[in-house]
């Protein structure tokens, strides 16, 4: 059944293709100004370095090195794994690296990574907040509800990374299946404990390289937005990115094929730009920004070969444990 789950994204493509005017579509994408897609293509490169950056900083806060350098081609490497497969699992792949080449235990690496998506999310909700207030397209009781949404999503991240007892005290109704809930507690206060040691001033450059990371992110779907010549605000086109970017984490699309169509036809829709007009944007952004990051993450892993070469067969074994959010360290247990 999970495993029919996952096509859900590419059956809701396949019904949007089959239901829209595709002469029109690519009518669309040949009169786009292409000349505009290069330096769109080129700011990926960019986006990747400020991301890698970040994550460096982030091992760094807590005690570790891992040079910026090694962090750009892991980057890499998990944008390629990341884009191939459901709800993001490259990230999984950056853990790998860090209890490989960094030697953390496994949740000191999982509270690195989630810290750093965690940035990521949160950034993301604000500019959507933003996106929302600032183009003024609804009105009402939905408009009401959309807002106060993305309010109580940025007031519930800094709840659950200030109060992890309040955690603690919801797992404890858990039942403890085989010893399973004591594990997950004790594993979850080492998990917090890396977190912790973020609540330090040093933070705010990694909230600021996020802060660059969204802007120049924004900054390449509003240039492919003018390269096919839509009338579109800015906050109005970032309001609708941050909602597919935010279904991206649902394990059900890859690459966000499907959700993302979706998701564009419904808000361009408010503003009356028509569905092939919509399709022809998400093509775009696919090709410009997905699949040129796909490229860039195969290449990392052909020609970039560092003093402990990729296991193959382990990375596979990493997406046989994509099902899980977690995964319970004996280790760390023992540690504890």
């Amino acid at each position: 059944m999970k495993k029919y789950f996952r096509l859900i994204g590419i059956l809701l493509f396949i019904i949007i293709i089959l239901n829209i005017d595709l002469e029109k579509v690519w009518e669309v994408l040949i009169k786009a100004n292409h000349l505009i897609l290069f330096p769109v293509l080129l700011m990926n490169i960019l986006v990747i370095f400020f991301r890698s950056l970040r994550w460096s900083g982030v091992v760094k806060i807590q005690g570790f090195k891992f040079p910026c350098a090694k962090a750009f081609w892991a980057y890499l490497r998990s944008l390629y794994f990341g884009n191939l497969t459901p709800a993001r699992v490259g990230e999984l792949l950056r853990i790998h690296y860090l209890l490989k080449y960094v030697k953390m235990d496994s949740a000191l690496a999982t509270s690195t990574v989630i810290f750093d998506k965690l940035l990521d999310m949160y950034l993301l909700l604000i500019f959507g907040l933003l996106g929302f207030v600032m183009s003024d397209v609804w009105e009402g009781q939905f408009s009401f509800a959309v807002k106060w949404f993305f309010v109580l999503m940025v007031i519930v991240i800094p709840v659950f990374v200030a109060f992890p007892d309040l955690m603690r005290f919801l797992l404890g109704f858990l039942p403890n299946y085989k010893n399973w809930r004591d594990k997950l507690l004790l594993w979850i206060k080492s998990f917090f404990q890396g977190i912790k040691s973020f609540l330090v001033l040093r933070t705010l450059i990694s909230v600021l390289i996020t802060l660059c990371v969204y802007l120049i992110f924004f900054l390449q779907c509003y240039w492919l937005a003018y390269s096919l010549n839509l009338d579109i605000n800015f906050f109005y086109l970032s309001f609708c990115v941050v909602l597919f970017s935010i279904l991206s984490v649902l394990p059900v699309s890859i690459s966000n094929i499907g959700t993302r169509e979706l998701v564009l036809i419904a808000m361009f829709g408010f503003i009356d730009i028509d569905s092939e007009s919509a399709v022809s944007f998400s093509l775009l952004f696919f090709f410009s920004i997905n699949f040129f990051t796909i490229i860039l993450g195969w290449l990392a892993f052909i020609f970039y070969k560092d003093e402990n070469p990729d296991n193959m067969d382990e990375l596979k074994g990493l997406y046989n444990q994509s099902q899980m959010q977690f995964t319970i360290s004996e280790q760390t247990v023992k540690k504890n």
